[in-house]
C-alpha cells in the first residue's frame, strides 16, 4: 500500500522545481530550516557500542577548531502541562520531583563535564549559552542554579555573549525564580505567548492564564533582565484576522518585549490535534496554506506599525536600535561556511560538530542510565558528506535573509540557483552578497529547500515514511503527541481479515504495518 503524505516539506520541492506559479502556491509553504544536516533515528541509528566509539573517538583524538564559535545548548524536557500543538519532546515535570529531580541535574552535570573536559572542547570559549525545551523554568530553582553553577564552573565563558533561558509563566511566576536567573548570568528570558484569546488557549491546552502572561512580563522587567522575547504563532485553528489583530495588539502594545519571535502553526500529521482538526472538534477556522500566507503579511505590517521594524532574523523582529546577540544565529550557522557548532545537552538535544550531526536519547530514563554509566547518550548520529557540509550555508541563508558571497565557499556551484531565484523577484545580487527580496522572505521556507542535496531531499521524504508507519512524530521520530495508531493506518479500510482477527478484543490494537 502506498502511504499519502498531505505534509508540504515531503511533497513539495525537487531538483527539478522551478516552477514559480507552484512555488508561491499557498499549500507548498513550507517551514525555514532550524537544524541541518537532519538526523532520523530509523536511518542513522548509533546501536553498536564500538560503532558509537568510534563516532565519538574524535572527541579525545584532536581540538576543537578555534575559528568556529560553540552554540551551547541545553535540552529541559519537562513541563507543568502538555500544549496539545507542541512536538518537541517532553516529559511531565510532575514525573521528576525530588530524588528523581536530583538524579536528572546530577546527569546533567556529569554530562557537562565529560564535554568540557574532552579534548576536543578543553580550552574553547563558548560564544552563546542556550536554555530549552520543554519548559527549564519548570526546574526547581535549587535545580537550576546547581546546572548554572557547573556550565560556569567547567565551561570559559569569558566571551560569552549572552545565556538564554526559554520559560512559561508557570514556573517563573514562582516567588524569586526570576532573579535567581539574574544572578546566575541569564541575561535574556523568553516565553511562549503563542495567542491572548482565552478560547483558542483552551482548544490548545495552554495552562497558564492571561493575567499569568502579563505578570510575568512586568517581573522580568522589574528583575532588569537585559532583553526579554515573547512566541507569537498564526494560523492557529479559530485564529481569525481580528484575533490576531488582538494578539498583536496585547503582545506589541502592553506586553512590550524586547523581541517578537513569529511562528506558523505546525499541524504535524498524525499528532492528535491533527486528527481533531480534521474532525471539526477544535475550530470551524482550520489553519490552510492560503491562511497562513495572508496573517504572515499582516503580522509583518502589523509588528511594523507597533514599532517592531528591524527584522533580525526571518521571525525575528524587535523595537531596539541596539538588540546585541540573540543566540538562535548560532543555532543557524552563523551565516558563514564551517561557523557556529552546536554542542547540545541533555535529553533529545541535538549537536552538530562539524561533518558530525547527532542526537541524544529522546528517552530520560535511558538517557540517565547511559550518562551514569560513562556511556555517551546518543540516538542516532551521522557523519555528513562534505557537500552537505558546504550546503549548510546556503541551506540557513534564508534564515538570515542575506548572506556574504566571501562567506560561500563555492558559489558557483549554487549559480543555478541563485540566478533563479534573481530572475523571480526572489532576490538580489550585487557584487557582495545575495539578499531576499519580500517575497523571498515570504517563501523562506521553500527557498532553503532548494539548496538541500538530493541525497538529504530523499532522507527527508523517508523520514517522513518511516515516522508515520512507526507511529512517530517527524519532528524528531518519538511518541509526542501520537495516538496508538496513526492516521493514515486509521483511515485506511480494513481486509476482511483484519476485522475478523480484531474481534472481540479491538480497542488499542494497531492495524499491522505496510509498506
Amino acid at each position: 500500500m502506498t502511504t499519502q503524505v498531505e505534509n508540504p516539506f515531503m511533497l513539495g520541492l525537487d531538483s527539478n522545481f522551478y516552477l514559480k506559479d507552484e512555488f508561491e502556491s499557498p499549500e507548498k509553504r513550507t517551514n525555514v530550516t532550524w537544524f541541518y544536516p537532519k538526523i532520523c533515528a530509523f536511518q542513522d541509528a548509533l546501536d553498536d557500542e564500538a560503532q558509537k566509539a568510534e563516532y565519538f573517538s574524535f572527541l579525545d583524538r584532536q581540538s576543537h577548531p578555534e575559528q568556529t564559535d560553540i552554540l551551547l545548548y541545553f535540552h529541559i524536557p519537562f513541563c507543568e502541562a502538555f500544549c496539545n500543538f507542541c512536538a518537541c519532546f517532553k516529559e511531565s515535570a510532575a514525573k521528576y520531583q525530588g530524588e528523581r529531580q536530583k538524579r536528572f541535574v546530577q546527569a546533567m552535570v556529569k554530562e557537562i563535564e565529560r564535554n568540557a573536559r574532552s579534548k576536543y572542547f578543553q580550552g574553547t570559549k563558548i560564544k552563546y549559552v542556550q536554555f530549552g525545551g520543554g519548559t527549564p523554568s519548570a526546574l526547581e530553582q535549587d535545580s537550576m542554579a546547581t546546572i548554572l553553577e557547573a556550565v560556569h564552573r567547567e565551561f570559559d565563558l569569558s566571551e560569552v555573549d549572552g545565556i538564554s533561558l526559554e520559560g512559561s509563566p508557570l514556573g517563573l511566576s514562582k516567588d524569586g525564580y526570576i532573579e535567581m536567573l539574574k544572578s546566575l548570568g541569564i541575561t535574556r528570558i523568553s516565553f511562549g505567548v503563542q495567542t491572548l484569546d482565552p478560547e483558542i488557549r483552551k482548544k490548545l491546552t495552554i495552562k497558564a492564564t492571561v493575567e499569568q502572561v502579563h505578570q510575568t512580563a512586568e517581573n522580568i522587567r522589574k528583575a532588569g533582565i537585559r532583553t526579554f522575547a515573547l512566541d507569537l504563532m498564526y494560523n492557529l485553528p479559530g485564529q481569525d484576522d481580528e484575533v490576531l489583530a488582538k494578539d498583536l495588539q496585547g503582545i506589541c502594545a502592553e506586553l512590550r518585549p524586547s523581541f517578537v519571535q513569529t511562528y506558523r502553526f505546525n499541524q504535524w500529521e498524525g499528532t492528535r490535534l491533527d486528527q481533531q482538526i480534521r474532525a471539526g472538534k477544535v475550530a470551524d477556522v482550520k489553519p490552510s496554506g492560503t491562511i497562513e500566507r495572508e496573517q504572515y503579511r499582516q503580522i509583518k505590517d502589523g509588528l511594523a506599525a507597533y514599532g517592531y521594524d528591524k527584522q533580525l532574523l526571518i521571525n525575528f523582529f524587535t523595537r531596539l536600535d541596539d538588540p546585541g546577540e540573540i543566540g538562535l544565529n548560532h543555532a543557524c550557522g552563523g551565516n558563514g561556511y564551517r561557523a557556529s557548532y552546536t554542542l547540545g545537552i541533555g535529553p533529545a538535544a541535538e549537536n552538530y560538530m562539524g561533518e558530525r550531526s547527532y542526537r541524544n536519547h529522546t528517552d530520560v530514563e535511558r538517557w540517565m542510565r547511559e550518562v551514569e554509566a560513562g556511556i555517551i547518550p546518543i540516538e542516532q548520529g551521522r557523519i555528513c558528506s562534505e557537500d552537505e557540509v558546504e550546503n549548510r550555508v546556503m541551506v540557513f541563508f534564508p534564515v538570515f535573509g542575506t548572506v556574504k558571497k566571501a562567506d560561500v565557499a563555492n558559489l558557483e556551484k549554487y549559480r543555478r540557483e541563485i540566478d533563479w531565484l534573481v530572475e523571480g523577484g526572489y532576490a538580489v545580487e550585487t557584487d557582495e552578497e545575495v539578499t531576499l527580496t519580500e517575497v523571498g522572505r515570504e517563501n523562506a521556507g521553500n527557498i532553503a529547500f532548494l539548496f538541500y542535496s538530493d541525497e538529504e531531499k530523499a532522507r527527508a521524504r523517508r523520514t517522513m515514511y518511516l515516522s508515520l508507519k512507526n507511529k512517530r512524530n517527524p519532528f524528531h521520530q518519538d511518541a509526542q503527541n501520537i495516538p496508538r495508531t496513526p492516521l493514515f493506518l486509521q483511515t485506511r479500510p480494513k481486509t476482511a481479515e483484519e476485522v475478523t482477527a480484531a474481534k472481540p478484543q479491538d480497542e488499542g490494537a494497531a492495524a499491522p504495518e505496510r509498506s
